[in-house]
């Protein structure tokens, strides 16, 4: 019989066993886990792309006045850098006395993409004269710069990111980027054995970490999946990460992620994330657009953006681009001739654009109406382009005029000084023939109050009330004309069961007057008289079909503007006036275009008639000479010399100062008073009038603005300045006078003489 022997495994074996099918399996379970991790993130949404918000684009066309200075600062703005001579690439452009070169970017608009092109404009006296394609030479009738970024919408990440596809970004960019971070990317599953021991053994040397061992893999992992924690666990995480990552993924995959994801600098609060955001930040372009050399910098800055930042430290981003050319020239990347060429260029970057949320009133304007379509989700996260109606040049001048302007009014009255910083403002811009909001200002410190003044504020608009009485009189031509007199002198009514009646702001009256001088001298009892005589309910139908939205009643006080209005309906409803009678609603988004270049939402100016032409052109005329002998006289003393038509308007006490300026192409419109309503003690002629010229000149609106046209029926007839009948040789101050065809005075001047001298008609 046989004895057998059982064999029995040694201890160790029966520990170890479990321990490592307990250890395979766990460490299967946590790759599944990981694969799970990488996989869901990466198949939904990658990133949060913020939603941008665009000003108009600038379009030039001969006829356009072009002020060279403020040309010169709207490319600089946009990113444009100047050359001595020619232009070779988008986003240059040289100045020659009377002619200027530009090399327009590529842009994606709502209505199709504008290629990038030269174009040659040539100005006299500061004026369009014609524009050509510099590269065919042919003329064109117009040409866009691109519009600027005024906002970004982000989330609470504050990460400013551009995606873009790897076919779109130029080779050598891609190039640059794997000489200095991965020059063997295309041959290693993730990790890179060669490269850590390389790096390894520098740190060792130098007793400090020199270089790192990561691939382009492994840090997409760290940036993407993880956090920047130096441990052990971490690191081990995302080696096993970026070999699960390779596996599942293309390297073309992986690389694209990677150029999107990679950090890149600060803008104010906001990360620069992603090769297409940094290529805009700092050289004012697409990447699809830069060159050579500025790839290399653009390389040279994923190792440490802050130490290499080219717009703070230009000596050592350069010594960092020069040493990526060298790398891309050893591992032969770079022809000899590209090598030497490339080190001797200059880094060409754009100056540093410390604005970072241009306009912000009027963003937040936009924001208002984009909530009501556009969850705020939505805004933060799927990288919408909203195209507004900001004129951002125009805007610049009204941040500067209104700023500027409350200051040095508390500089020179006393009575403001006691509350400096106190006293606000708001400055609206209307382009009256389509409704755009061209500029709005709604405080002097958007950081100090974020009230948008220009569009939440209601205040007493005062006389600048004034002209919608006069247009519901013109209404009836037959019976009212800017001749027509009417007594300024004292009377009562009763009105809710008291008595009411209204004074003059100097308490003087004058008698009877034409209706001309009440308005120019803007006459509070003549204008009252006359809002009983054609009828209150009338006066307030005219108000609102002009545009003015908020609540009316037909007292006696409201010819006086005893209601409230923001100052963004009531620049609109002058618009009303500007546009000969046709109403436009106040616009300020143009198109929403999502990612993938579809518009979600188109907006179209609505235009209505709601007030004859004829009347209308009476109005402006009368409103015309409130610049040269009404309320509005200063401005010219203060340089303004356009044509325009304008109202100032002071509320009781003086808390509120007001003045309408308007040409056929722009309303302008300022506020200024105490938020909590106290009296600022200034008429709109001492306190508004001056910061509205100051807007005009410097945004040289008006300079060249047209006459407001008149219609076929109006004809212009000399009467006596006193009676407003036909002029005679005895009558002492005539003037020339417009009426309604048919409604022009029949009979002579019956205070002057009955000389058979005959009248004429223009």
């Amino acid at each position: 019989m046989i004895n057998r022997i059982k064999w029995r495994p040694p201890t160790w074996v029966l520990v170890a066993f479990p321990i490592l099918i307990i250890g395979a399996v766990s460490i299967g379970v946590y790759s599944v886990m990981l694969e799970r991790r990488v996989t869901s993130k990466w198949e939904g949404r990658k990133w949060n792309v913020p939603s941008k918000v665009f000003s108009d684009a600038f379009l030039l066309f001969p006829g356009k006045p072009l002020s060279d200075e403020d040309f010169e600062a709207r490319l600089k703005r946009l990113g444009y850098l100047e050359q001595a001579g020619e232009i070779d690439e988008p986003g240059e452009y040289a100045r020659n006395d009377g002619e200027w070169l530009v090399y327009l970017h590529a842009f994606d608009y709502p209505d199709g993409t504008n290629p990038a092109y030269p174009i040659r404009i040539r100005t006299r006296r500061q004026v369009v004269r014609s524009i050509t394609n510099a590269r065919t030479g042919n003329e064109l009738s117009n040409a866009a710069l691109q519009p600027e970024v005024i906002g970004v919408i982000f989330d609470q990440h504050m990460e400013d990111r551009t995606p873009i596809d790897l076919e779109e970004i130029p080779a050598y960019v891609v190039q640059a980027i794997l000489a200095v971070e991965d020059a063997r990317y295309h041959s290693h599953p993730g990790l890179d054995p060669i490269r850590m021991v390389g790096a390894s053994l520098v740190n060792l040397r130098a007793r400090r970490t020199m270089q790192g061992g990561s691939t382009i893999t492994q840090q997409l992992v760290k940036n993407y999946y993880l956090t920047s924690e130096r441990t052990y666990r971490r690191k081990l995480m995302e080696a096993v990460m970026a070999l699960i990552l390779e596996a599942k993924y293309s390297k073309h995959e992986i690389l694209e992620a990677y150029l999107n994801e990679i950090y890149l600098g600060q803008r104010g609060a906001s990360s620069i994330m992603g090769i297409e955001q940094a290529a805009r930040h700092y050289f004012g372009k697409s990447v699809r657009e830069v060159d050579l050399p500025q790839a290399a910098t653009l390389a040279g800055l994923i190792r440490d953006p802050g130490r290499y930042n080219p717009h703070r430290h230009p000596e050592r981003a350069k010594g960092r681009r020069d040493l990526v050319l060298t790398l891309m020239h050893h591992q032969n990347r770079l022809t000899d001739d590209q090598f030497a060429r490339a080190r001797t260029e200059p880094l060409n970057v754009r100056g540093e654009d410390r604005r970072f949320n241009d306009a912000p009133y009027f963003v937040d304007f936009v924001l208002s109406e984009l909530a009501s379509r556009y969850p705020r989700e939505l805004l933060q996260t799927e990288g919408l382009r909203i195209f507004t109606t900001l004129d951002m040049g125009a805007q610049i001048s009204a941040e500067r005029a209104l700023v500027e302007g409350l200051e040095k009014l508390e500089t020179d009255y006393p009575r403001l000084a006691n509350r400096a910083g106190e006293l606000e403002g708001a400055l609206v811009v209307v382009d009256p023939r389509t409704g755009f909001v061209r500029a709005m200002v709604g405080g002097r410190d958007y950081q100090a109050s974020q009230f948008n003044r220009a569009e939440q504020a209601q205040r007493q608009p005062g006389s600048t009330f004034k002209p919608f009485v006069y247009l519901t009189a013109f209404l009836e031509p037959d019976r009212w004309s800017p001749a027509t007199t009417i007594d300024d002198t004292p009377f009562e009514v009763v009105s809710g069961g008291e008595v009411w009646s209204p004074n003059n702001y100097d308490n003087e009256t004058h008698g009877p007057v034409s209706l001309r001088a009440a308005l120019t001298k803007s006459m509070n009892i003549a204008t009252s008289r006359l809002a009983l005589d054609v009828g209150l309910n009338r006066v307030t139908r005219t108000a609102r079909e002009a545009g003015i939205g908020s609540r009316l009643q037909a007292v006696p006080s409201i010819a006086l503007g005893a209601f409230e209005v923001t100052p963004l309906e009531l620049a609109s409803a002058y618009s009303t006036f500007a546009n000969g009678g046709i109403r436009t609603e106040p616009l300020s988004i143009l198109a929403a275009v999502d990612n993938r270049g579809r518009v979600l939402q188109h907006r179209e100016v609505n235009m209505d008639r709601v007030a004859p032409a004829d009347a209308v052109y009476l109005v402006n005329n009368m409103l015309q000479d409130v610049f040269d002998s009404g309320t509005a006289q200063r401005a010219r003393a203060l340089g303004y010399s356009g044509r325009a038509a304008g109202k100032t308007g002071t509320t009781n006490s003086t808390r509120d100062a007001w003045f309408v300026g308007y040409t056929p192409e722009t309303v302008a419109l300022v506020w200024v008073g105490y938020d909590d309503n106290q009296p600022i003690g200034l008429y709109g002629g001492r306190a508004a009038l001056p910061i509205w010229v100051d807007f005009m000149k410097r945004s040289g609106i008006g300079d060249r603005s047209p006459a407001f046209p008149a219609p076929r029926n109006i004809v212009i007839v000399d009467v006596d300045a006193e009676t407003g009948e036909l002029a005679t040789p005895g009558c002492l101050e005539t003037r020339y006078e417009v009426f309604v065809e048919g409604t022009e005075p029949q009979y002579r001047c019956h205070l002057h003489g009955d000389q058979d001298d005959g009248w004429w008609i223009f």
